[in-house]
């Protein structure tokens, strides 16, 4: 008789996607929609609806999704880089 295993892996498909939301909910800018657009690159046929479309899950592009991470994560430095100066 052969052991078999459970896979308890099943959840973690696309952990990455859910940590990059939680950075994103956490310290995404107000006004993040520009500054989103600048870190696309040249040429794209993005617009500013759909980047707030995959802000609210409703859209799944990976290219935004990255460059709305960047944005976020240029926006927590600055608040540290502030918190430090200000301490």
């Amino acid at each position: 008789m052969t052991n078999i295993t459970n896979n308890t892996k099943g959840k973690d498909v696309q952990l990455h996607i859910a940590k990059a939301y939680k950075i994103i909910d956490e310290y995404l800018p107000f006004n993040y929609v520009e500054d989103v657009l600048k870190k696309l690159p040249k040429g794209h046929s993005i617009t500013k609806s759909i980047i707030r479309n995959v802000k609210k899950k409703h859209s799944s592009r990976l290219d935004v999704l990255n460059a709305m991470v960047e944005v976020a994560l240029d926006n927590k430095k600055q608040m540290a880089k502030l918190k430090k100066l200000t301490t």
